[in-house]
């Protein structure tokens, strides 16, 4: 396999990186072929910066920011510095256990991107989340695909790959820098007619999670409704301020 980059976006998650970096190094040490993990730091209040530098000698690189930049906002930076070929972002509470995760990597070599799933036949959810949040992530499926006619049954299962002569040019066109970057990413992606593929994997919900869900909600509804309408030809005629003002307010969220 091609060398790669892992990008993980850390808010606040002094108390889950360590046991995520100490189950992904481990593995993709053993591997025998070139890595690096990306550990993007935004605006935290706790120490997720001096637990990332404690493994600067095993590949493990700290990109940091005074400001929170939202989820979205830290995988394109983290993005922009990867250097290797193949090119993805899991969550820092690590839901997909690692060997899984380069698994799905292993899926490159014949398409240009990797979305796991845990909504596919042969998919694993050891511990399921809320029954609240698992309705939510429904609907929304049901709104990407109604919407965006985009054909991914889990768009924000915590682990995507992507060849990285693909990702760059894609990234131009991605503006959403909140949860909802995962769809935009995957719309620019299949827009220009990347191969995807969804791969099943094993998941389990971390009931500690940092997404504050009913704020997230509604700004989700709204980024994946902008998408739409920008994507439109009438999206040509809207004011950018007006999608610059908005991803100042809500791009963190």
């Amino acid at each position: 396999m091609d060398g790669l980059s892992i990008v993980i976006p850390a808010w606040n998650e002094e108390d889950r990186l360590a046991r995520t970096l100490d189950r992904f190094v481990p593995l993709l040490e053993a591997r025998g072929s070139p890595f690096e993990v990306i550990v993007v730091v935004d605006g935290v209040t706790d120490g997720t910066a001096e637990v990332a530098r404690r493994y600067a000698h095993r590949n493990v690189r700290l990109l940091e920011f005074p400001r929170k930049l939202g989820k979205g906002g830290a995988i394109l930076n983290g993005f922009q510095v990867a250097g290797f070929d193949f090119v993805g972002f899991i969550d820092a509470d690590g839901p997909i256990p690692p060997d899984t995760v380069l698994e799905l990597a292993q899926n490159l070599t014949d398409v240009d991107c990797v979305v796991a799933s845990r909504w596919l036949r042969g998919s694993r959810v050891l511990r399921q989340e809320p029954t609240f949040n698992l309705l939510a992530g429904r609907i929304w499926n049901l709104l990407v695909r109604s919407l965006l006619f985009l054909p991914i049954r889990d768009t924000q299962c915590g682990a995507k790959f992507i060849r990285r002569s693909v990702l760059l040019p894609t990234l131009r066109c991605v503006a959403l820098t909140n949860r909802a970057f995962d769809v935009a990413l995957l719309y620019h992606l299949n827009k220009s007619g990347c191969r995807i593929r969804e791969v099943p994997v094993t998941w389990s919900h971390d009931p500690d999670t940092r997404l504050p869900i009913g704020t997230a909600i509604p700004i989700m509804f709204l980024s994946l409704l902008g998408m739409r309408i920008m994507n439109l030809p009438v999206g040509k005629r809207i004011p950018k301020r007006w999608l610059h003002w908005f991803l100042q307010k809500w791009g963190n969220v």
